[in-house]
């Protein structure tokens, strides 16, 4: 059996918008240095995402995908079809504290001010008209994982998740498609082994930080979303449904937690 080695990383400064591929990555206390340090709400200060749930009150915005965040001289950039950029200092901007609502999580966001909330408005509000705020999570923040004692942004749980080129292969082999790994929006992507092992991963080391497998990935609507074009289909949740399910929802990918700081990259050894 060949090393199980680290295929891609990706990390997602705005929540929901698309990814950043790295070749390393700073790995803090909330998991991958910027990762869902920003995100968007809405006028109820509730998270905005590619997909909705009216029960949470949260709104599905499908173009979201096609806003693209970069990191460059310090500064946060974002660009998306038909706009200006819009530039952002990394540390954030001082501004109203906001308690911002993530599904059932509610935790402190700082508001990144009128000149953000005047471009995502508009940017959003081709799709679904509203008035739109982009917050920041404090460098000191603290928001819990659902298990684990850890510590995450934004994201949905849990600072990490990973998927793995074999299983996508085989998922794609099953479906007769070729459907990019965008789809599931991972941090760690991994090669190395057999398809599916990433749901049986323990505890394993990738340099000096200590990883630890949580959960199962339960996959949602936005994997049905073309990330390049904002279209939405059927797959892969047709065949997720025959290939790896519980007999309630549909799995791809593992959450993890982790201990330490350093860097991560591109090549890196799992060492279980």
């Amino acid at each position: 059996m060949p090393p199980t080695k680290i295929s891609s990383l990706h990390t997602y400064p705005i929540k929901s918008c698309r990814g950043i591929a790295l070749n390393e990555a700073v790995v803090g206390n909330m998991g991958i240095l910027y990762d869902r340090q920003w995100m968007v709400v809405n006028e109820h200060n509730v998270f905005v995402a590619q997909r909705g749930d009216r029960g949470l009150g949260a709104i599905g915005i499908k173009t979201m995908c096609l806003i693209e965040p970069g990191i460059a001289g310090g500064q946060l950039v974002v660009n998306a079809p038909g706009m200006e950029p819009l530039y952002l200092p990394l540390g954030g901007l001082p501004g109203e504290e906001r308690m911002v609502r993530v599904w059932d999580s509610v935790s402190l966001g700082i508001d990144q001010g009128d000149e953000a909330a005047a471009w995502f408005s508009q940017y959003l509000g081709h799709e679904v008209p509203g008035h739109y705020r982009l917050v920041r999570m404090p460098d000191a923040g603290t928001r819990e994982t659902e298990m684990g004692g850890d510590q995450v942004a934004f994201a949905d749980a849990y600072p990490f998740l990973l998927t793995s080129v074999e299983t996508l292969a085989s998922l794609n082999q099953l479906m007769g498609l070729d459907l990019p790994m965008d789809r599931f929006r991972p941090n760690i992507v991994i090669t190395g082994g057999d398809p599916l092992m990433e749901d049986g991963l323990g505890s394993f080391m990738v340099g000096e930080i200590a990883f630890r497998g949580i959960k199962r990935c339960g996959r949602c609507p936005i994997t049905t979303i073309d990330q390049l074009t904002a279209q939405a289909g059927k797959e892969p949740l047709k065949t997720l449904a025959t290939f790896n399910n519980d007999g309630k929802n549909v799995y791809f990918g593992k959450y993890l937690v982790h201990k330490g700081t350093g860097v991560i990259r591109v090549g890196d050894s799992l060492v279980f």
